[in-house]
């Protein structure tokens, strides 16, 4: 069996390829901060115990954190302030609840399973893998897949250095995932459209 935890879930286009990709016998957790999203994606999924959706951003802890989030390119929003200037909307910032990504692969420790984290946090990645290093937890996941976003602070140029030191020792594969918004299969057709409106679905 593999579990995939889909970090960024965004309109659920991984949730349809982890499913095309590796197999029936999979168990998808999806973490999708923006409630819009994450609602439709439930909806869609709703009755399929292989899906669960988590409306929260994955982080370094628990709680709540401001989310910028932008109406013009919706896969850009992100918990790094300084991530996507240009194209994220500086009014429109949200309250979002936000999971320690660390803390909760501890439950995997002792795990008779495949996992595979797949990570598309708009540079948040930087932060949470160093945190995994930390704690140790990264030693839970069998697999990594996702994007590598430019660091834009000199602490994510800090953590950076640090996981790639560490990649390169323990000879871990960080692969590329970059999958678009689907135009068949489960899909809500307002998600494929990237809301014009999403100030307005948000409020």
């Amino acid at each position: 069996m593999i579990v995939f935890l889909d970090c960024g879930a965004h309109c659920g286009e991984s949730i349809l390829r982890a499913k095309a990709q590796f197999g029936k016998n999979i168990k998808i957790v999806s973490f999708e901060p923006i409630p819009y999203f994450a609602k439709e994606i439930d909806r869609i999924w709703e009755g399929d115990e292989s899906v669960d959706i988590v409306n929260a951003a994955v982080w370094i802890r628990d709680g709540l954190d401001t989310f910028q989030v932008s109406t013009k390119i919706t896969d850009g929003s992100s918990l790094i302030e300084e991530h996507g200037k240009g194209w994220q909307d500086e009014e429109l910032a949200i309250e979002v609840n936000t999971v320690d990504f660390s803390k909760f692969l501890k439950q995997f420790k002792d795990k008779d399973f495949k996992l595979i984290v797949k990570f598309d946090i708009e540079g948040a990645e930087y932060q949470v893998l160093n945190k995994m290093i930390n704690d140790e937890t990264i030693g839970y996941v069998d697999e990594f897949w996702g994007e590598w976003h430019v660091p834009l602070t000199k602490e994510q140029e800090k953590c950076k250095t640090i996981i790639f030191e560490y990649f390169n020792k323990h000879n871990i594969q960080f692969k590329e995932w970059e999958q678009h918004i689907p135009t068949v299969g489960k899909a809500h057709p307002m998600l494929v459209e990237r809301p014009k409106f999403l100030k307005d679905i948000l409020c």
